[in-house]
């Protein structure tokens, strides 16, 4: 494996979506070929030990990362996405996440692609409060799944935040990340 600096490939935009926000995009990461296979491999190996048999990908970029998570584990892909993409004759049951701050929208996860008994990876862009993963979580319990770990491109979970979501390890590329320390891409 080639050592990488993932943070070279992370952009920082500030003061958005309002004044004083800060989101971070791991697009430069997803887009170059070499990064993004060595960030797959570098998020997937911890995972392979614990044998997970499905991995949720939260929607957008957690989903892009989680099938390929996924595939290099060898196992099933469930999306949580936002509910603004399932038309109203959506026949499939879906369990609704609670509301977060993602994109002002609801997520939901096909409630039928969980099953009793899964192993459930959960694999996200950038953990600031772990909201989003925590309710992901009680969402697959509440299934009768067990959720086994998360992988992130970020880490800016506090330890206290971090036992909030129980057992799991979270593995992830980049640990607290401060915004004004990121450079720009080579």
């Amino acid at each position: 494996m080639v050592d990488v600096d993932f943070t070279k490939y992370v952009d920082v935009i500030k003061d958005w979506p309002e004044p004083g926000m800060v989101v971070c995009d791991i697009s430069g990461l997803l887009e170059h070929p070499h990064v993004f296979h060595e960030a797959v491999v570098t998020l997937a190996k911890p995972l392979v030990e614990l044998r997970p048999n499905k991995a949720i990908g939260i929607e957008q970029r957690g989903l892009a990362l989680g099938g390929a998570i996924a595939y290099y584990l060898g196992c099933g892909i469930v999306p949580a996405r936002s509910i603004a993409y399932l038309p109203d004759d959506y026949k499939r049951p879906v369990e609704y996440l609670p509301s977060s701050r993602f994109a002002d929208q609801r997520l939901a996860i096909v409630s039928e692609s969980i099953d009793p008994g899964d192993r459930v990876v959960i694999i996200d862009d950038w953990l600031i409060q772990g909201t989003t993963v925590l309710a992901v979580s009680k969402v697959v319990e509440k299934l009768g799944a067990q959720v086994v770990g998360v992988a992130c491109v970020i880490n800016n979970l506090t330890e206290t935040r971090r036992k909030l979501l129980g057992r799991p390890e979270v593995h992830s590329l980049i640990e607290n990340l401060q915004a004004d320390t990121i450079g720009s891409r080579d």
